[in-house]
C-alpha cells in the first residue's frame, strides 16, 4: 500500500508528530490529576490572552506587519509579561492552597510538575493556534508546498516545527518558573531571548530556503532550553519537591 494510495497517512502521521507526546503525556499524567490539570488549563488560558493581545497589537499597529523583527518583539513581549501574570498568580494561588495541609498531601503541586506541564499546555496552544489551522487545511488526497521551500512539505514542516516548539516552551516553563522564584531579572531575560529568537526563526519561511533554517534554528533552540532547564533543576535550593513558603 503506497503513500498516494492512502494519503491520509501522511496526514495522520504528522498529526501524531505534532501532538502524539503533548496528547499521550496529558491522558498519562496531566488528566488524572485535578491540581495539575487545573494548572495547566490556566496556563493555556494566559496564552491565550497573550495570543490575542499581540493581534490586536499588530492590528492597532498596522506598520509591525511589514516589519518582522518588530513583530517578533511585540509578540515575545505579550507573551512573557503574560507568563510573568501567569507565574506570579500561580505562586500566590499555591501559598494560599498549601495553607490546608490536607491540600498539600492530596494535591500536592511542585515546581517541576506545574512548571512542565504548564509549559506542555502553553506549547500544545501555541502549536494549535499557529499551525493547527495549516495542518487542517492541508488534508486530502495531494499535499501543501510553498514557493519558498518546494522540496518539503507545509504539512510535515509544521508538525515538526510544533514539536520542537513545544519542547523549548516547556524548558522555558521551566526555567522562568525558577527565575521567578529567585526573582532572577537574568534568568528572565535569557527566557525572553530564548521565546524571541524562536518567533524570529518561525519567520524565516518566507525567505527563499528558509524552512531548513528554521527548522535548524528551532531544533538549536530546544536542544540548548532543555539543556539550561535540566542545568537549573540540578541547582542547590531549586523547589521541584518542596513547596516554597516565601
Amino acid at each position: 500500500l503506497g503513500m498516494a494510495d492512502s494519503p491520509e497517512i501522511l496526514d495522520y502521521g504528522c498529526l501524531l508528530v505534532a501532538f502524539g507526546p503533548s496528547t499521550l503525556f496529558a491522558f498519562t499524567y496531566i488528566i488524572p490529576r485535578p491540581q495539575v490539570f487545573v494548572v495547566s488549563i490556566a496556563a493555556a488560558s494566559y496564552f491565550l490572552v497573550a495570543f490575542a493581545l499581540a493581534a490586536i497589537v499588530r492590528i492597532s499597529v498596522p506598520p509591525l506587519s511589514k516589519e518582522l523583527c518588530w513583530l517578533a518583539l511585540a509578540t515575545t513581549l505579550c507573551q512573557e509579561t503574560m507568563r510573568y501574570m501567569y507565574i506570579r498568580a500561580y505562586f500566590f494561588t499555591q501559598r494560599k492552597f498549601a495553607v490546608v495541609s490536607v491540600n498539600a498531601v492530596l494535591y500536592s503541586l511542585n515546581d517541576l510538575s506545574s512548571s512542565a506541564c504548564s509549559g506542555l499546555t502553553w506549547g500544545i496552544a501555541n502549536a494549535v493556534m499557529v499551525y493547527g489551522d495549516v495542518m487542517v487545511r492541508a488534508t486530502g488526497a495531494a499535499t501543501m508546498v510553498s514557493s519558498q521551500c518546494p522540496d518539503i512539505s507545509i504539512p510535515v514542516l509544521s508538525a515538526w516545527v510544533s514539536l520542537l516548539t513545544t519542547v523549548t516552551h516547556i524548558s522555558m516553563m521551566i526555567l522562568a518558573f525558577d527565575a521567578v522564584r529567585r526573582s532572577s531579572w537574568q534568568k528572565l531575560l535569557l527566557v525572553f531571548c530564548i521565546n524571541f529568537g524562536m518567533t524570529c526563526a518561525g519567520a524565516l519561511s518566507v525567505y527563499q530556503d528558509g524552512c531548513i533554517h528554521m527548522i535548524v534554528c528551532e531544533t538549536v533552540l530546544a536542544l540548548g532550553s532543555t539543556g539550561l532547564a535540566l542545568k537549573v533543576m540540578h541547582e542547590d535550593g531549586y523547589h521541584s519537591k518542596r513547596y516554597a513558603q516565601d
